[in-house]
């Protein structure tokens, strides 16, 4: 092996192993997020189970301005700013009862909590709906 293929072959091998050290510093790499604490589970519990009870009195048939008023007295105390102003803006994107009858939401069942870094939480859960066929013989109709 002549000195130039030495030389490439040393320059290749810190390349691969520089890939290699960088994989797996991002495959090893400690979670940024951390469990939530009991505290905030709680507190999580009762907010995103308020708000999917209270789901069923927000009529979204009425018109914007009725449905508006409907999330202000319900809904309001229960999200951010952000997410109100969303809401307000586009007031197709605000969750509730789409009809007079059934059927309607009834809650919403949490299936994880993530915290994230900024101290703040991701939710993820399936909303629960009834009807009267349901609410007679148990179970839901639908998520």
């Amino acid at each position: 092996m002549n000195i130039n293929g030495l030389v490439r072959f040393i320059v290749v091998g810190m390349v691969v192993l520089l890939v290699i050290s960088v994989g797996m510093y991002f495959l090893f790499k400690p979670s940024t997020t951390s469990p939530p604490n009991e505290a905030d589970i709680n507190a999580i519990y009762r907010v995103v189970g308020e708000f999917g009870a209270r789901l069923k009195d927000v009529g979204l048939i009425a018109p914007d301005q009725d449905v508006i008023t409907a999330m202000d007295f319900n809904l309001k105390q229960l999200i951010t700013d952000r997410l109100y102003q969303a809401f307000v803006q586009d007031t197709s994107r605000i969750p509730g009862r789409a009809a007079s009858s059934s059927p309607w939401p009834e809650g919403i069942e949490i299936v994880s909590v993530q915290r994230l870094d900024n101290g703040s939480y991701a939710v993820v859960g399936n909303q629960i709906m009834m009807d009267s066929d349901a609410l007679a013989h148990g179970g839901n109709a639908g998520e």
